[in-house]
């Protein structure tokens, strides 16, 4: 049987048509428009089918069916997790804290969510909507080696209410049914093309290779946010099915999700010069000293000169000792908020779709990272194997402070290891599979290190860009584990440079 689909056809009737461009997608318009929308029920019938017999969808070059929304009485089991019935809520868990591992405690705040997501946009309150009560699937195809295109093509005519119905996905050409596996297999091989460097969303962390910020210039892509919005939808639809994204972003993309304050330090991952820059005019005295600085940035958009003021009468306003600190804050502003804006309000728009972000924000940046792309395993063992150390440390049984250190990481759990790890590197994410060899900082490979200093009245800094843990000298196993600890969670979001 041979089927042919005219999923423009039912775009346009829709009213969705002129949201995308199909030339971004290469797509064969008079393929398109010679076929009618009722051919679509025979092109799902083709795609899925009701027993437990393997498929192979076969679809001809450049189109895709539709997406559907069916009820499905061949399984009576959800692939999603089915949240825990005694979870408690969500102030009994904050007043726990100080009472619960860290792993603990985020996993029973996981539950949490997955309990409210569970409860609908209603929370609960009002009818059942069908997606509770009947066994109902969103069936999506897709080319793999399209994934991206054909995904957001599928997505972009679906209504909220459609993305809360559980995943069903065929990849073309390929034998199997979707009881889960395959959807997890879609989300994984959708994370890794979101940064596909042909899309122009996003670009590689100023500090490594594997963690992705936003591109400010990302406007050279006409449907850029288009695409930011269903990538959003897409974070939010595995956050609900209980999915893990295997996308990685720098801290700051969390924080902006969850609308935290950014500070000039979280420039640190964006762009090491400037941030560079910034601390040299905190850290020295501008009397006497004409910068030539005002209240006021210059930017090139692609030719296109503008003076943009940081304040009110900002152009006329000079950089000086007493309001440099005033003059950093708005600049780091600027550029880790107003110049992509547009990006991040189209991408937490998407997300919300599915996910209420008022749910969020019981959680940090660390503990979102984790929710989306999964908590790295961290292997206690190669990370020390593959540490360098300075100033007059060593990984000897004479080195107390060292000894000490890598006692507490070996008897931490999975989550405190990796709250560590984000504190000195940025993020919790181990480069496969070279682990921690393959460790990256903004100037190439940069293992881990940790740098001795003799002042152990402060606390342990981390330098981010360089991997660098700068660790005081101790007398005690009892001091270095307050003073670690204190540092991760109440000096976290300090990016610090040497």
């Amino acid at each position: 049987m041979r089927a042919v689909f005219a999923f423009q056809q039912y775009l346009r009737k829709n009213g969705v048509f002129s949201e995308f461009s199909t030339s971004q997608f290469g797509l064969d318009r008079f393929t398109w428009q010679n076929y009618g929308a009722g051919d679509l029920a025979a092109a799902i019938q083709l795609s899925m089918n009701d027993n437990q017999s393997p498929i192979v969808v076969n679809i001809p070059s450049g189109t895709i069916p539709a997406p559907v929304v069916r009820i499905d009485a061949s399984r009576a089991q959800d692939a999603r997790v089915a949240p825990a019935a005694d979870v408690p809520s969500i102030k009994s868990i904050h007043e726990l804290k100080d009472r619960l591992s860290i792993g603990s405690l985020f996993k029973m705040k996981r539950d949490w969510l997955a309990r409210e997501l569970s409860k609908g946009k209603d929370g609960g309150k009002g009818e059942p909507s069908p997606a509770r009560h009947e066994r109902r699937l969103l069936q999506i195809v897709v080319r793999r080696d399209q994934v991206f295109q054909d995904s957001y093509l599928q997505f972009v005519s679906l209504s909220d209410d459609d993305l809360r119905n559980p995943l069903s996905v065929h990849f073309v050409g390929e034998v199997g049914r979707d009881d889960g596996g395959v959807t997890r297999d879609w989300y994984s091989v959708l994370a890794k093309e979101i940064f596909n460097p042909q899309y122009a969303l996003f670009t590689h962390s100023a500090v490594d290779d594997y963690t992705f910020q936003i591109n400010p210039n990302s406007g050279v892509n006409q449907d850029h946010l288009d695409f930011f919005r269903f990538i959003g939808t897409i974070v939010g639809k595995a956050l609900y099915d209980g999915c893990l994204f295997d996308a990685h972003f720098t801290r700051l993309v969390y924080k902006r999700i969850l609308e935290k304050p950014v500070t000039y330090h979280d420039m640190a991952s964006v762009d090491v010069q400037f941030y560079k820059s910034l601390c040299w005019l905190l850290e020295n005295k501008l009397e006497g000293m004409d910068l030539g600085l005002t209240f006021s940035v210059d930017t090139d958009n692609f030719g296109a000169y503008e003076e943009i003021e940081l304040k009110k009468g900002g152009k006329e306003l000079v950089v000086t000792e007493q309001n440099k600190r005033e003059y950093v804050d708005l600049l780091a502003s600027w550029r880790l908020r107003e110049s992509v804006e547009m990006q991040f309000q189209a991408l937490r728009a998407g997300l919300s779709r599915v996910v209420d972000p008022v749910l969020l924000q019981h959680f940090d940046e660390a503990e979102l990272e984790w929710l989306i792309g999964g908590l790295p395993t961290i292997d206690a063992a190669d990370w020390r194997k593959n540490t360098v150390y300075k100033a007059g440390y060593s990984d000897s049984p004479d080195c107390r402070v060292i000894r000490s250190f890598w006692e507490l990481v070996e008897t931490w759990d999975q989550e405190m290891r990796a709250r560590l790890l984000q504190f000195v590197t940025g993020t919790s994410k181990v480069p496969y599979p070279e682990g921690f060899k393959g460790l990256r900082g903004s100037e190439g490979l940069r293992m881990f290190h940790i740098v001795r200093v003799s002042d152990f009245t402060r606390l342990p800094q981390a330098h981010t860009c360089f991997n660098e843990l700068i660790l005081p000298d101790y007398d005690s196993k009892e001091e270095l584990h307050k003073n670690l600890i204190t540092a991760i969670f109440e000096t976290g979001n300090q990016f610090q440079l040497r």
